[in-house]
């Protein structure tokens, strides 16, 4: 933990201080805890702070406040990310309004380099259902990290197939650790910490869910991730909202198409025929779109574990080449003819490695 933790936090719960206070006390003053130690008129020289404001650093709430937040995340593996640290995801760095606490628990990089926000209706179909496996089946090989909100419907189906198919899922709340919501998903959320995803959230462990809370909430989903897609929505919803603030902060946004005048589709097809949002049918549109090429390196090792002795001797001798005769893998597998070619077989339909001609092979991945 960083020596300035408590302070940083201290400061992010005195009244009055927002994210670009935070920064801007902390840049001026060179730590939070040098901002505690200022007198009023030091303060009140940071431009934006009013001797209003100024006062509210007095009293001991915020430190009783910082001191609870600290006991609990220290007894519940969770977290503390500040804006300041090379750990804080670096896409919410690239926004000053980005809350500068984040709590997190879990395990999954919040720095992945492929992110897919998958949001839609707390009412999904079972043909909303499907089209979420048609999203994330093709992406698994490049090993996204699946982004939503723990809520009904579309986000926690997304968060349960994206531990079903093997991919890193983040659920970002609106609510504190201590009153996880929807409190049905609580055992899904304890799976996402626990199962190689993660559980974010802006809120202290104490905070209820507050209506007001997710529209910020559906800003962090937003933010975090480089295409949003709504897979099913009415013309006005909570992913209605995620989908507008993405396209504001400059994110592709995706909407996967319905038929004309069902109501659970209607906000997706006017976020296509506004131009708002690209179409998106399936995962494979949105590996075109972002341009995603080869095999995530994690998503590649677990390919190449699951091989069978005789297709990993190949794999191993066709790694860094860039293709090799099937004579010469004959000469050093001495296998036989027919159960090399079998074996190249069942490597080409695996998609691991690609005939070349003049009878060579290379890895694909």
């Amino acid at each position: 933990m960083h020596p300035d933790t408590f302070s940083r936090v201290a400061l992010s719960r005195v009244p009055n201080i927002g994210p670009k206070l935070f920064r801007a006390l902390i840049h001026h003053f060179g730590t939070a805890e040098e901002v505690f130690r200022a007198r009023t008129q030091e303060l009140c020289a940071v431009d934006g702070i009013a001797e209003r404001t100024a006062a509210s650093f007095a009293g001991e709430r915020h430190e009783r406040e910082a001191q609870a937040i600290l006991e609990h995340a220290e007894r519940y593996d969770i977290r503390i990310l500040c804006c300041l640290d090379d750990d804080f995801p670096s896409r919410l760095k690239a926004f000053t309004g980005a809350q500068p606490i984040l709590y997190y628990a879990g395990a999954a990089d919040l720095n992945n380099p492929r992110t897919v926000g998958i949001v839609g209706t707390r009412e999904m179909s079972s043909a909303g259902a499907r089209q979420v496996d048609r999203l994330i089946d093709p992406m698994v090989d490049f090993n996204p990290l699946i982004v939503s909100g723990l809520a009904y419907g579309v986000d926690i189906y997304a968060h349960r197939r994206s531990l079903q198919a093997g991919l890193p899922t983040l659920a970002v709340m609106g609510s504190g650790f201590g009153h996880i919501y929807p409190s049905a998903h609580a055992k899904t959320a304890r799976q996402l910490a626990e199962g190689g995803g993660g559980v974010l959230t802006a809120y202290p462990f104490w905070m209820k869910p507050e209506k007001d809370h997710f529209p910020a909430r559906n800003r962090v989903v937003a933010m975090l991730s480089d295409i949003t897609v709504v897979v099913e929505s009415a013309a006005r919803g909570g992913s209605m909202i995620t989908a507008r603030m993405a396209h504001e902060l400059g994110r592709h946004v995706g909407a996967c198409p319905g038929r004309g005048g069902d109501p659970l589709t209607e906000g997706c097809n006017l976020l296509v025929k506004n131009g708002k949002a690209h179409l998106i049918e399936a995962g494979q549109d949105v590996v075109d779109l972002l341009g995603w090429k080869g095999v995530a390196p994690g998503r590649q090792r677990r390919l190449f574990d699951d091989l069978e002795p005789a297709e990993q001797a190949v794999v191993a001798h066709l790694r860094d080449r860039e293709g090799v005769e099937i004579d010469e893998l004959h000469q050093l597998l001495r296998e036989p003819p027919a159960k090399l070619a079998g074996t190249l077989l069942m490597l080409e339909m695996k998609g691991i490695i690609a005939a070349l001609p003049g009878h060579r092979y290379r890895l694909c991945c």
